[in-house]
């Protein structure tokens, strides 16, 4: 950690009523992460609130930090919308000599708080629906691809669906470091709201409609109250996008729209602008009454519609996809029962600017008369037999796959930094990872691409700093994928309290150990928890009523290793250090797998 490092308790940031170029006046830090900071200020002349993200002291020098900082402010410095959160301005206090984006503060709550309390009405919903569709839509007309359409990213004020307003299009990641960030060609935000092209499908090309498959999962979850299970292993991801997901659930009025919304293929998905202007079967004039609140039960209003929004329905011609590291935000209560929901340590824009859309079959301009909506039941789409990573193969052959591979295992990232090849051909890559910090991960996508001539999509599961000996542990002993055991879990993400189930395999006749490593770095053993079975082993875990990242890790030998096998929990500096000397004055050959378990309250 740095002396500025925002995580350690001796670090206060820029005092409350610090003035920044004689124009905003600090109040309060409301977030912090490990490029930058968020505060709430002040506009010193008319006392307007204003939200203030500034880098870091150490990021000041860092030039990949400062260009992508620089890249959301030139990006939506021209993008005004109702829908999107205002930008003020971006500039450096000379004083501090440290950047900042002055940027309009919204007290409101997210979308993904709400959703906590219920789902959406079916007209709330539709309501919601063409104010974030016609934003989106607005950002893709100015080449600005989001990536990150979550409900974590869609802020409500005063819980007005209709003045619903879209953040984050800088460069972030999660505080509450709960779900994977991805860099590279892969997706800035929440693995379980990626587009299949997001995590590696369809040669990786990421477009407008790769936001308009996010937010249908955004839309399933705002109707019925519960998210699709898209997320898991990087295998999963991939796995789940090959198909239609399971609409079951979803009202019939709606469901014809987002089965074209989740199309694996991003040809066969409607435009941002097609969404927008979509209007439900047999739909009457909006109701007057306004839109608070939620139905407990989750069941659809009768013979509600939405007001429309007209967006244009042109996109702008260009071809750059800007990359990014993942991001989440801080929900911050505020006086009057509001909450103010800011992201940070941001992440890059989306910064693609795409070729027209096709135009669907059957479509049109809106008119004073609703278009027909899409039949109800649609023929199932024929998609490839097998989409694939890599969009043609290589002269160099099979080889070349197996040195991107050798290039994986040795790469050496630093002390909290561990990845893993999961799908590699001749001209594509999908890799997984643990850390504490982006950082390094965005210093290898760049020297892969160097080296190899195309750019990996990399998934990173952060970790605190005090999981770092075990992270470290990983990658002295994790990198033979073909002898290191196998961990399937139940699920990824658990609320304090629940259950985990899962099995270990690919063992042989070899010695498993399991062990947890708890967010604050303390080191579990779970051995006794292991049932033999057919080739594998079982085990269901009590989780601990705490929240944040956990780390479970199984470790394989020959025989049996007695500082695997502590009775107490021991730090993760110390116990890894005496399980890898032991090992070594054994001569005895360990391999181990981990996998990362979110818990929340």
């Amino acid at each position: 950690m740095t002396a500025n490092d925002p995580f350690r308790s001796s670090y206060r940031g820029v005092p409350a009523g610090t003035r920044l170029n004689g124009i905003y006046e600090i109040e309060a830090m409301i977030g912090a992460g490990g490029m930058g900071e968020v505060y709430r200020c002040r506009e010193i002349q008319t006392g307007s609130p204003v939200a203030v993200k500034m880098l870091l002291p150490d990021m000041v020098d860092n030039e990949a930090a400062l260009a992508l900082f620089r890249r959301e402010a030139a990006a939506l410095h021209n993008l005004p919308h109702e829908a999107i959160v205002r930008y003020f301005l971006f500039t450096v206090e000379p004083a501090l000599q440290r950047p900042y984006l002055a940027m309009e503060f919204v007290n409101g709550r997210s979308l993904s708080n709400m959703l906590d309390d219920g789902p959406l009405t079916f007209e709330a919903l539709i309501k919601l629906m063409r104010r974030v569709a016609s934003g989106l839509q607005a950002a893709h007309e100015h080449g600005i691809i989001h990536r990150d359409v979550s409900p974590d990213n869609i802020i409500v004020p005063l819980d007005d669906v209709r003045r619903a307003k879209i953040i984050d299009f800088g460069i972030a990641r999660s505080t509450q470091m709960g779900d994977k960030t991805i860099i590279g060609s892969g997706f800035a935000g929440k693995d379980n709201y990626a587009s299949p092209e997001q995590v590696g499908l369809y040669g990786n090309d990421v477009t407008a409609k790769s936001d308009v498959y996010s937010f249908g999962l955004v839309l399933f979850h705002a109707l019925t109250g519960q998210k699709l299970d898209m997320g898991g292993s990087q295998f999963q991801l991939v796995e789940k996008r090959r198909r239609v997901p399971d609409l079951g659930a979803v009202d019939m009025r709606i469901r014809p729209l987002l089965e074209r919304m989740l199309q694996p293929d991003p040809a066969l998905r409607p435009t941002m602008a097609e969404v927008a202007n979509w209007t439900p079967a047999g739909s009457a004039q909006p109701s007057a009454a306004p839109l608070y609140g939620f139905d407990p039960l989750g069941k659809p209003e009768a013979g509600t519609s939405a007001q429309q929004e007209r967006v244009p329905s042109t996109t702008r011609n260009s071809r750059r996809i800007w990359l990014s590291a993942c991001v989440a935000g801080l929900l911050l209560l505020l006086g009057g029962g509001g909450y103010t929901f800011y992201k940070f340590v941001w992440k890059t824009s989306g910064l693609a600017a795409l070729p027209p859309p096709p135009k669907l079959a059957g479509t049109s301009a809106p008119t004073s008369e609703p278009a027909p909506p899409p039949p109800a039941r649609q023929e199932p789409v024929k998609l490839p037999s097998q989409p694939t990573l890599t969009p043609s193969p290589s002269p160099d052959g099979p080889g070349r796959a197996e040195r991107i591979r050798k290039y994986v295992a040795q790469y050496a990232g630093g002390d909290c930094f561990f990845i893993l090849p999961v799908a590699v051909s001749s001209s594509a890559a999908v890799i997984e990872g643990f850390g504490a910090s982006t950082a390094p991960f965005d210093t290898f996508d760049k020297a892969f691409r160097k080296e190899q001539g195309f750019e990996a999509s990399v998934g990173v599961r952060q970790v605190n700093q005090a999981q770092c000996p075990a992270v470290k542990f990983l990658s002295q002993v994790g990198s033979d994928q073909a002898r290191a055991p196998r961990i399937n879990l139940s699920a990824t993400e658990l609320k304090a309290g629940e259950t985990l189930n899962g099995t270990v395999e690919n063992f042989a006749n070899r010695v498993v150990e399991l062990l947890m490593v708890s967010d604050r770095g303390e080191v579990r053993s779970l051995s006794y928890l292991l049932k033999p079975g057919v080739d594998s082993l079982s085990f269901a875990l009590p989780m601990e009523r705490t929240t944040g990242p956990q780390l479970l890790l199984a470790v394989a030998a020959p025989r049996v290793l007695d500082s695997l096998r502590q009775p107490r929990p021991m730090a993760a500096d110390t116990f890894f250090l005496q399980a890898t000397s032991e090992a070594q004055r054994g001569n005895v050959t360990i391999t181990a797998a981990g996998r990362y378990v979110m818990l929340t309250n």
